[in-house]
């Protein structure tokens, strides 16, 4: 069985101007940048590719053209949650026939039940599939998963992943303790993350930094430390930005952002995600402008500001009714 490790490209969804249908010929291209820069395997439906406003026909499209436009390349995650367990059921196992590595599944959501429900609903989908299960502990948005929980969680057969994205470094080094294979997913956190004994990352910043990210694991592999950190401080600033911001932008719309300056056409946030307006722009192209390889300049794109954005909203509106 395929031990997942290293740098995931958690991927974007590229969408047609309209934001509404997906541009697979985008999707096939930017695979193929990222397989090309070296990332060692890609997530796909993830979070960032604005999984909860993609449709379920949308998700499995996103599923079955990845793996067969991958062959083999790379080893695939597919983010597979859902509200209830048999949905969820269903989606997994969709997503194994179409030939992907391991499944993503985050806790019940909305409506999140104790922990005896969480457990149940994991053992179930473990049960239902032959392909390794990773566990998504994201408390923001479901049930959270406690140490506890974890530890009884991975006595369960196929449940030996997770990607912690609470935000709590301690909750991490719990969780890597506990046993297991942790995913980080937090980008602030990667090189201290992957030092403190993490199996790899499951990183939406991979969209527009891709080398950067692989040669930080790299170079942590081969315990050349003080390279390490000058590296990331060149990473750090876009890192840091992408999770809070004075312009408050999303993280989702953000990476987007980040990969259209960085080159990679990725159309724009579906809504009622906003675009990244024009002075936030400029500090993000700030702050990528230290990468080494995936930086920006000022003439690399030309963007829709909010005047033309509302214009558009509008004729979108009139052209529907």
């Amino acid at each position: 069985m395929t031990i997942l490790k290293g740098i995931y490209g958690a991927m974007c969804t590229p969408f047609q101007e309209s934001g509404e249908g997906i541009d697979l010929k985008r999707y096939r291209s930017h695979i193929d940048d990222l397989l090309e820069a070296g990332v060692h395997g890609l997530v796909l439906c993830s979070g960032t590719g604005e999984y909860a406003y993609l449709t379920d026909d949308e998700k499995q499209t996103l599923i079955t053209e990845g793996v067969k436009h991958i062959n083999g390349r790379c080893p695939t995650i597919a983010q597979t949650t859902a509200l209830s367990t048999n949905e969820c059921i269903n989606k997994a196992r969709a997503a194994e026939d179409s030939g992907v590595t391991a499944i993503m599944v985050m806790p019940p959501f909305l409506e999140p039940p104790s922990e005896r429900g969480v457990i149940y609903h994991y053992e179930a989908i473990a049960k239902a599939v032959r392909i390794p299960i990773v566990m998504y502990n994201v408390p923001q948005q479901a049930a959270p998963l406690s140490e506890d929980t974890y530890r009884k969680l991975l006595a369960i057969e196929n449940l030996d992943y997770i990607k912690d994205s609470s935000g709590d470094f301690l909750n991490l080094q719990k969780f890597v303790k506990t046993g297991g294979k942790v995913f980080c997913g937090i980008d602030s956190f990667a090189p201290f993350a992957l030092m403190s004994g993490c199996t790899g990352m499951i990183w939406g910043a991979v969209n527009f930094m891709p080398h950067e990210c692989v040669k930080l694991f790299n170079l942590i592999e081969e315990k050349k430390y003080q390279e390490v950190m000058n590296l990331w401080k060149l990473m750090e600033p876009v890192c840091l930005w992408l999770g809070g911001n004075r312009h408050d932008v999303d993280y989702l719309t953000g990476i987007k952002a980040a990969a259209n300056l960085s080159g990679r056409e990725m159309g724009p946030p579906r809504k009622p995600l906003p675009n990244v307006a024009a002075p936030a722009r400029h500090d993000l192209r700030i702050a990528m402008s230290k990468l080494p390889i995936n930086h920006t300049t000022n003439n690399r794109l030309v963007w829709r500001d909010w005047q033309e954005e509302k214009d558009w909203l509008i004729q979108s509106s009139i052209k529907r009714n």
